[in-house]
Formats: structure tokens, C-alpha cells, sequence
């Protein structure tokens, strides 16, 4: 098996990497990659590379946005990498194609920058194959038009566009469901409230939200209009398992929290045991961990992203 020195292509996506820096004191290679972003992989990763996840951890690494720490890639953080990635719909990847190029269109009627044999990693897709068919059924349903110089958003592509933030997907804001008790003040306060805003976000904790509605139909409208949820079930609240499932429901991500003592007591429900809990041990740890949640199932999202402090 050839060792990453001598190994002149991406490990990832198998494409020429634009640069390489490898030490042969620790074995590890930092990779930047057009397609696959930047990241390090050890000689333990190398090994572990499958036909399977690479296009996974690809998709994991080219998420990331400018500004964060590159992942390490190795035996042991593999299975964590592609567990923290969303699990995309047929019409979720339609969309979040849509959004993409809507994203990266310097303006209206402009070509977009967004090409489909380096950016597939963006949409969690395996290949350009997948996202080329995307882009054809766009083009079928005249949200984009292209000439001989590349593809540029219609105005009913820019009018979907808008349909869609209306209903939370290309929201900026974040529904937070968790005990409104004073014992939790310290976690959203110090973790989860500045997590979600250093990630380019705006937190909506409901008891800390100006309304004139009744309290549930309240709760009901806002997480419609939420781009996804943080839920920390510590404390074991029946309406923060009430507000994951109808998050849930409408097909949104859920990042889900809750301190290490009650998971490892056994406390969780059983019907979401399955799912990749944040099991935080410390404000600190429940800070750092979400900011970097986000940052991997949202990848490039609507603000500039900065490391905690």
C-alpha cells in the first residue's frame, strides 16, 4: 500500500490537491483540496479509507467553512465525521442545490461560480453524476437558464429561492427547545446562545421571546420558521421531545444535546437513544462541541464564521 508521501492525489476525492505538507515527525498530511476543502489525515486514516466513506468525508471536510480548524481525519474520527452529517432528501438536495448557486452568484442574472465536478461535495452527493441530474431538473423547471459561458438563476429560480426561506430552510434563525429553568440559564447563556451566533446564526429561546400569542401556537409558528433546532433534553422535559419530533416532522435538522451524567445514567428516552447526542461534560465542552455540530451539518451558512473563544 502506497504511504501518503508517495501518494500524489487527493486521498479523498482522488483529484490533483493544491497543496500538500507532510511531516514525517508526527505522519500526518494536511491536504488542500479544491474540492474536498482542507483537511490532515494520519497513517491510520489513510489505511481506513473506504470506497464508501470518502465521498462522506469529503462531503464532512468541504462543509466546513474558511476560518475553521481543519479535521483530522484517522481510524478513530472517521464513523464521528460522517455521523455529524445531515441526511439529505432527493428534494432537500433540489433545494439546497438551488440555494447554492443562489449563493454563489455575484448578482442577478450573473453566472454562478458553482460547478458541479468540484462543489458536489457541498450538497453531500457521491459524485458530479448526481448533482449534473439536479441541475438538469432545475433547468426543466426554468429556475435556471444557461448559454455557452454557464448557468445563471432565472427570476422564478430567485422567487423559489424566497419560497423556501419563507418556510424556515433558508431561515437564519435557530428554535432552541430546553428546560426554561434557571439551572439552564448557564448553558444557553455561555454555550449554546454564542455557539449559534459565532456560527452565523440568531438563537430563538421562547420563554425569552416578545409575543402576543398563545404560548404553544407560538412555539408551533416559530419552529415552522426555524432553519433547524438545538435541543438539550437534560432535565428531561416532555415539551423539548414534543418540539424535536415536530422539527423532526417537517424534515429539519435536529442537533441534539444533553449533559453526559443523564445519558450515561440511561436517562434519554428510548426513541432517541439512536441519534448522535452532544454528550456535554461542561459549559465550555457544550459551547465548543455545538459551534462545531453546526459547522458540520450546515456547512457554508448564512453569516461569516469565526472559532469560539
Amino acid at each position: 500500500m502506497a504511504t501518503l508521501a508517495e501518494t500524489p492525489k487527493c486521498p479523498l476525492c482522488g483529484g490533483p490537491p493544491t497543496n500538500r505538507d507532510w511531516s514525517i515527525l508526527t505522519s500526518i498530511t494536511v491536504v488542500e483540496c479544491g474540492r474536498c476543502g482542507r483537511f490532515e489525515i494520519t497513517e491510520d486514516g489513510f489505511g481506513a479509507l473506504t470506497r464508501e466513506n470518502k465521498p462522506l468525508l469529503s462531503a464532512y471536510c468541504r462543509r466546513l467553512p474558511d476560518g475553521a480548524a481543519p479535521p483530522i481525519i484517522a481510524r478513530s474520527t472517521i464513523e464521528e465525521c460522517i455521523r455529524a452529517l445531515p441526511q439529505y432528501t432527493p428534494p432537500e438536495q433540489f433545494d439546497n442545490l438551488l440555494e447554492h448557486m443562489g449563493r454563489m452568484s455575484p448578482a442577478l442574472g450573473e453566472y454562478t461560480t458553482f460547478k458541479s465536478d468540484r462543489d458536489y461535495p457541498l450538497l453531500i452527493a457521491r459524485n458530479s453524476g448526481e448533482v449534473d441530474y439536479l441541475i438538469g431538473q432545475l433547468r426543466k423547471r426554468g429556475y435556471i437558464d444557461n448559454t455557452l459561458d454557464g448557468s445563471f438563476l432565472t427570476l422564478a429560480g430567485w422567487e423559489r429561492l424566497e419560497e423556501i426561506k419563507r418556510t424556515g430552510r433558508l431561515s437564519n434563525r435557530v428554535f432552541v427547545a430546553l428546560w426554561f429553568d434557571k439551572s439552564m440559564d448557564d448553558l444557553y447563556d455561555n454555550a449554546i446562545k454564542p455557539a449559534i451566533r459565532e456560527a452565523g446564526y440568531e438563537p430563538l429561546r421562547i420563554d425569552r421571546y416578545e409575543h402576543a400569542n398563545r404560548i404553544d401556537d407560538e412555539i408551533i409558528a416559530q419552529i415552522r420558521r426555524s432553519r433547524f433546532m438545538v435541543a438539550d433534553f437534560t432535565g428531561q422535559r416532555y415539551g423539548v421531545y414534543f418540539e424535536a419530533g415536530m422539527m423532526l416532522g417537517l424534515g429539519r435538522t435536529v442537533i441534539w444535546m444533553c449533559k453526559k451524567e443523564e445519558l450515561d445514567e440511561g436517562k434519554l428516552h428510548f426513541d432517541v437513544r439512536q441519534f448522535n447526542f452532544i454528550a456535554w461534560e461542561s459549559i465550555e465542552d457544550a459551547k465548543k462541541r455545538l459551534y462545531y455540530r453546526i459547522l458540520a451539518i450546515e456547512g457554508q451558512g448564512p453569516g461569516q464564521f469565526e472559532k469560539p473563544q
